[in-house]
């Protein structure tokens, strides 16, 4: 994401408005309500007959699901992905969702304001009107108990951060953004899937499956080798042609990118966005929060939502669910997803 420029005010200077709770400006206006999104929306939880059909089980947060082969391999076509394609479905509904809110003039909050008692990088200009002002309120004697502490200056507010959703355009040749903001990802995915495929590995049986294409390298391998020199060659010299070797195709980002964490995210800024509060879009029949650990051992939730243990770490949680999900978006604006924010986000 682009990187953050923070602005900053004096206790004396700070206004009703700079302390306001909202999501989001339409125009440079703060919303009465909720906004009102047409193409992108949230996603509910698969119902149990559906869930049942398949293994949805995660044993712990290093089991990437998205990295086994039936995820990645389309058996029509051969042709394979990198990770998963739930993924992509992601990846996808971040970027309609970015297009929606650029087409309705959206800036979204990035960091709320605090208090920085440190007062960390504060330009020279505000610090001196922040000495000027203490020394002014110590004169008239408005100075609280707490404020007394023998220095010059007092505690800044750090601003809010608003950005502007902006897609970049030139990052998504290909794409046909028109299509990706009125489309289905099915849709959509029938005539783009090329953007993100490879091919799997396979055995030339006949000199006509030849293909002069720059993307592919052939090995010659006697059927009379031993398997042991067979394998070091795969390691000395193929491995090395394939580093790297991924120009062309649109790919995921991140270590390990977890499909669960990331669809909270995005139902979290979806919901936010519309108005909900942290408690509703938790406490919703359609289970919009979901926990993110399955395993018997996991103590990490409570049937299919996550478990907190007060109303102030439930409302915490799906509040910095909502930030990663801000995080998430404008890194898609840029043309990037998977990532995850430092742990200062």
């Amino acid at each position: 994401m682009k990187s953050v420029k923070h602005k900053f005010k004096t206790k004396t200077e700070i206004t009703e408005h700079d302390l306001a709770t909202y999501h989001c400006l339409i125009d440079g206006v703060v919303p009465e309500k909720g906004i009102e999104l047409v193409h992108s929306r949230e996603v509910a939880m698969e119902s149990a007959a559906r869930r049942s059909h398949r293994d949805t089980t995660v044993y712990s947060s290093e089991d990437v699901s998205h990295n086994r082969a039936s995820s990645r391999i389309n058996s029509n076509t051969g042709r394979t992905l990198a990770k998963g394609i739930q993924l992509y479905r992601l990846w996808f509904r971040y970027l309609k969702l970015a297009l929606e809110l650029e087409e309705m003039k959206v800036s979204l909050v990035v960091k709320n304001e605090f208090l920085d008692r440190f007062n960390r990088g504060v330009p020279k200009d505000v610090m001196d009107r922040n000495a000027k002002q203490f020394e002014e309120k110590k004169i008239k004697g408005k100075l609280k108990k707490s404020e007394h502490t023998g220095g010059t200056h007092e505690a800044t507010w750090r601003l809010k951060v608003i950005q502007k959703v902006k897609v970049k355009r030139s990052a998504y040749k290909g794409w046909d953004l028109d299509q990706v903001l009125t489309d289905t990802f099915d849709d959509w995915w029938k005539t783009h899937s090329h953007l993100f495929e490879g091919y799997m590995p396979t055995i030339l049986n006949s000199k006509d499956d030849w293909i002069d294409n720059d993307d592919f390298f052939y090995v010659r391998i006697d059927r009379t080798s031993q398997r042991r020199d067979v394998q070091a060659f795969f390691n000395d010299e193929v491995s090395s042609q394939l580093k790297g070797k991924t120009k062309g195709l649109f790919k995921v980002d991140g270590k390990s990118p977890r499909v669960s964490v990331i669809q909270n995210n995005y139902n979290a800024l979806v919901l936010s966005l519309k108005g909900w509060t942290p408690k509703e879009i938790h406490n919703h029949k359609n289970i919009y929060n979901r926990r993110t650990d399955e395993s018997i051992d996991s103590n990490r939730g409570d049937g299919l939502r996550p478990k907190y243990s007060s109303d102030k770490s439930l409302v915490s949680n799906i509040s910095k669910s909502k930030r990663i999900g801000v995080f998430r978006l404008m890194e898609v604006c840029e043309g990037r997803f998977g990532n995850s924010p430092d742990t200062n986000w």
